[in-house]
């Protein structure tokens, strides 16, 4: 459980008021804030009081994940090991679970609900008969390394933007420790091509004094949605996660939201076997809730994206000058956007409709 990681493992403090885990031992160290770069190396830097949510810790996602479902089973989860789903079982149209091989078994696993949480791909959706298609400029194509023999004493997630640097999305540097840390980047498929995000973190690593002497203690690469949220429910069905686009359009990052999200899920299933009802009008419940909670924020983030795409360095250069020493009441997009528009009045057009938004 847990492995392999595809994971940046940065989340909010916001977990520390859900009261989900009880054992710390899966952070590796705690931010004190966020420092973003524009492509001439302009820092807006954002203390933990100033970055409100934006800021939180760096953590191990494989014991985290594993916490999770130790927490799990003592509430009476079962897990299946080295199990895949290969297809649904369906009887007069209607889902009655699933068919999966375990340890190249073939067997076929009832369920009144099946939850499909199996990431960017999302092959639970499709057998559903909801379109999980991305189109290239709606989804990230990601590397990153965990090194070793780095110099990362500053407790600040670092991002670095730039056309040059990660067309169409951002470098990343999260401290995992004093000499370890995760350097990651992330491109939009529409401005990207074979070896590419390779090229270019290798590049980055290199140029970085702190970075240039570390040594790959992991590798992983793969892709995040950052699309619009889609269709999240069906008869007997509902998706949440990466597989239900779930993801912040504008950062990439996930896990803060599918915890909120799946806490909802597991409360309106309760309510569903309670009623015994697994219809997809009564799952919808689901999904109103959860676009209640996030469904806003994660489309005035697409849009932002989305212009964020026509801004070329030099303009990214002048925003981040502009912005180094103003004080956010706190950072979020809305505050950002709010931001922009006071000190840049000619993008009070594009930008205003994202503040009402």
């Amino acid at each position: 459980i847990g492995v392999p990681v595809l994971c940046g493992e940065g989340i909010s403090k916001k977990i520390d008021s859900w009261g989900m885990l009880d054992n710390r031992n899966w952070i590796s160290r705690e931010m004190d804030g966020a420092r973003i770069y524009s492509p001439n190396r302009t820092m807006v830097k954002l203390s933990a009081e100033k970055a409100g949510n934006e800021t939180g810790y760096v953590i191990h996602r494989d014991l985290f994940d594993q916490e999770l479902a130790r927490k799990a089973m003592r509430a009476g989860a079962e897990y299946m090991m080295n199990t895949k789903a290969v297809g649904l079982i369906k009887e007069d149209g209607r889902i009655k679970g699933v068919k999966a091989m375990h340890f190249n078994e073939e067997l076929e696993i009832e369920a009144d609900i099946v939850v499909g949480a199996d990431g960017v791909e999302s092959n639970v959706g499709k057998w559903a008969g909801i379109d999980t298609t991305l189109k290239p400029k709606d989804i990230e194509s990601c590397l990153q390394y965990t090194l070793a023999n780095v110099d990362c004493e500053d407790p600040f997630t670092d991002f670095f933007l730039g056309k040059k640097i990660a067309p169409g999305g951002y470098i990343w540097v999260f401290p995992k420790g004093k000499d370890v840390a995760n350097v990651g980047i992330g491109i939009l498929g529409s401005l990207s091509r074979p070896g590419l995000a390779k090229k270019l973190l290798d590049d980055f690593i290199k140029s970085d004094p702190r970075l240039r002497k570390g040594q790959p203690l992991r590798v992983l690469a793969g892709a995040v949605p950052v699309s619009l949220p889609i269709k999240t429910v069906k008869d007997n069905l509902i998706l949440v996660g990466d597989a239900a686009r779930q993801v912040d359009p504008l950062t990439g990052g996930g896990l803060t939201h599918c915890l909120e999200v799946g806490k909802i899920a597991g409360e309106v299933i309760a309510e569903a076997v309670n009623e015994q009802n697994f219809s997809e009008e009564f799952l919808m419940k689901y999904e109103r809730m959860w676009k209640e909670r996030i469904g806003k924020k994660l489309e005035r983030n697409y849009k932002v994206k989305e212009l964020m795409l026509d801004l070329d360095d030099k303009t990214l250069d002048k925003l981040a000058d502009s912005l180094k020493d103003y004080n956010f009441d706190e950072f979020s997009t809305k505050g950002l956007i709010k931001a922009l528009v006071k000190k840049h009045p000619s993008l009070f057009v594009k930008l205003i409709p994202l503040v009402k938004g």
